[in-house]
């Protein structure tokens, strides 16, 4: 009899142990430094594209570019985060960039047809885009701190 009580103590020890764990999730920090992280890799590849745009590739630095945020803006969505706040900022993170990569193709389209307005007025958009991560990036460091 007292084998029985405590296989049925050492059971109900582990679910309660397991239920515990399973209840935590992840903390918000940890679910900060997900989304961080991948919006660290998008800032990254457009700090290396503007200190060597590389004129002599044309529209095709433009494309290879817009090719190399779609990754991240796949790796943004696939990234599981609980925390409503921080599942806003996630959904600003990957339309910004949708919308970039589909400026980025939209511009090297229009310089490959030499129409240079429309080319101008993608660039524009992307300049706005910019300013809008910038926004993004301030107000979930500022969550994510604390602050």
């Amino acid at each position: 009899m007292q084998s029985v009580f405590k296989e049925s103590f050492m059971l109900a020890a582990t679910t309660a142990i397991a239920l515990l764990f399973a209840g935590c999730g992840e903390s918000k920090i940890v679910q900060c430094n997900k989304v961080i992280k991948v919006a660290n890799q998008a800032s990254t590849l457009g700090q290396e594209f503007a200190k060597n745009p590389n004129p002599a590739k044309g529209s095709k630095a433009l494309t290879e570019l817009a090719g190399k945020i779609d990754p991240l803006a796949k790796e943004m969505k696939a990234v599981e985060i609980k925390d409503e706040k921080l599942q806003g900022f996630q959904g600003r993170f990957l339309s910004l960039y949708q919308n970039i990569s589909k400026e980025l193709n939209n511009a090297a389209t229009a310089i490959d047809k030499k129409n240079i307005p429309a080319a101008k007025g993608f660039l524009v958009s992307l300049r706005k885009s910019s300013s809008e991560e910038s926004s993004i990036v301030s107000e979930i460091n500022s969550y994510c701190s604390g602050k």
